[in-house]
């Protein structure tokens, strides 16, 4: 009784790391010759996620299509004078 437990107990770890592992963080597709300050991409992507890490995802009129952090990510960097192509 104890080891079947104990087995169930190790699958679901085992399956929740394998959840996790396949898991993608979206990252901006910047197109460097879109605009002028192409040197600047790393450092504008990077003040942009800092400036936008506080903002929530979560949305109660649309569970599953909640993308406000991204968006916020979008606008910062094309503010910035950045062509975002996704």
């Amino acid at each position: 009784m104890y080891r079947t437990y104990f087995m169930l107990f190790v699958a679901m770890i085992i399956l929740g790391l394998l959840i996790q592992g396949c898991s993608v963080k979206w990252q901006p597709v910047v197109d460097p010759r879109g605009g002028d300050n192409y040197a600047e991409i790393t450092r504008d992507i990077l003040e942009c996620k800092e400036l936008t890490k506080e903002i929530s995802n979560i949305c109660w009129d649309r569970m599953f299509d909640c993308n406000k952090k991204d968006e916020a990510l979008k606008t910062c960097l094309s503010n910035r004078g950045h062509s975002v192509l996704n």
